[in-house]
């Protein structure tokens, strides 16, 4: 018997309540319990024996047969952590036909959205958020996090820029805000940022790469080399440092040296139009004109994409936009 048919039976059993006995009978009728805060029990120590599968049934029944937020939610924890990202956030779209305004369902679908590489539904979930509660951190903390991921970098400076005002000093929120900054050429301050970042948390590698491209972009490619080496030793195909190493080899006029080290930054990051930008520069340098067509048309091919995000986020894209299923 499947799942799907076992669910609907338990659903028709729960509904109809306690079963009747035979007329003349001596027996008291037994209550079942069908309420929600015994599935919701029943379901707790199904996980504590390691009957997930059973877990996920009861929790399910629960939410949809009570309407309940608090099964919903906690179904979807447990299918994220079952590696089922794709069905927890479908639950949790569930929960928020149910309860559209809470800001505990529409926080843990942002959140699922951008860990399961999904954005755009997180970026228009966190708008909604950061109107509904301007005063709480993270939410434009991971609305910045989301518009870069789209490639929105003025919208993801200004999202961070209000993180970093509601809590100052964290180092993840000054590191996002490093990243945007650079992405945007604004070196300057990007490295006043990520100077920040990285004296909150020295051994971010995240942070010394990123601080290694701001100062590459403000032409000190000694600190730039110095920084991404540092951060090479402990993350070899790290996709920044490469590509500030390949910079610092372009400076230097060491093209071979500096179209392998794009070309690692490249395969880590392909959707990057930094990498595929540098490695049609290097192959001309080097007299390849193939491959620095090849490289200009992938680096065409990646600002195509992002423009497309940003221009369906800006006309007010909705969850249906995305291809996320109601």
């Amino acid at each position: 018997m499947s799942a799907a048919v076992l669910t609907a039976i338990l659903c028709a059993l729960l509904a109809s309540g306690p079963s009747s006995q035979a007329a003349g009978s001596a027996k008291k009728p037994q209550p079942q319990k069908s309420d929600r805060a015994a599935l919701m029990q029943q379901a707790a120590e199904a996980q504590q024996a390691g009957r997930l599968d059973d877990a996920v049934r009861l929790l399910r029944v629960a939410a949809e047969t009570h309407r309940s937020v608090n099964a919903y939610l906690e179904l979807a924890r447990l299918q994220t952590r079952m590696k089922r990202p794709s069905d927890a956030l479908a639950t949790l779209t569930k929960a928020r036909e149910v309860a559209p305004n809470s800001e505990d369902v529409l926080s843990a679908y942002a959140q699922l959205a951008l860990a399961s590489k999904q954005p755009m539904p997180a970026v228009l979930t966190l708008q909604a958020l950061t109107r509904m509660c301007p005063s709480v951190a993270q939410y434009p903390y991971f609305l910045g996090v989301g518009l870069m991921a789209i490639g929105d970098m003025p919208g993801a400076v200004e999202a961070l820029t209000e993180a970093d005002r509601l809590a100052p000093e964290r180092a993840l929120t000054l590191l996002a805000l490093g990243l945007a900054l650079n992405n945007r050429k604004e070196y300057a301050e990007a490295k006043s940022v990520l100077r920040r970042s990285v004296d909150l948390q020295p051994e971010s590698i995240e942070a010394i790469a990123a601080l290694a491209e701001a100062e590459a972009g403000m032409g000190d490619f000694d600190e730039a080399a110095r920084h991404a080496q540092r951060a090479l030793e402990r993350a070899p195909d790290g996709a920044t440092a490469n590509l500030v190493m390949g910079l610092v080899f372009m400076e230097r006029r060491n093209y071979a040296e500096a179209r392998d080290a794009f070309l690692k930054a490249a395969s880590t990051d392909p959707e990057s139009p930094k990498s595929t930008y540098q490695l049609s520069l290097v192959y001309a340098r080097l007299g390849d004109d193939a491959n620095s067509r090849k490289y200009l048309e992938a680096y065409r091919a990646n600002l195509r994409g992002v423009e497309e995000r940003i221009k369906l986020l800006r006309a007010g894209g909705s969850l249906a936009d995305t291809g996320v299923r109601r």
